[in-house]
């Protein structure tokens, strides 16, 4: 596995715990392409990449009734 895909793993397996955590109005945000800030940022802070959590957590969105435009 190259350092790409280990990335985009651990982005996934972060933004699926973020997603739990978050209350609905958050939720509401990711679908219209708004990501809770702290959240973000505590992720970052942790050595994750903001695009790959983004694009993770949007997956997480799509799967829980789907992205608004």
């Amino acid at each position: 596995m190259n350092d790409q895909n280990a990335l985009r793993l651990a982005a996934h397996g972060k933004a699926e715990q973020m997603w739990a955590t978050m209350t609905k109005n958050e939720k509401v945000g990711v679908r219209f392409g708004m990501f809770p800030a702290a959240k973000m940022q505590a992720a970052v802070s942790e050595g994750h990449d903001s695009k790959e959590i983004a694009v993770a957590l949007m997956n997480c969105a799509e799967k829980d009734g789907g992205m608004r435009a």
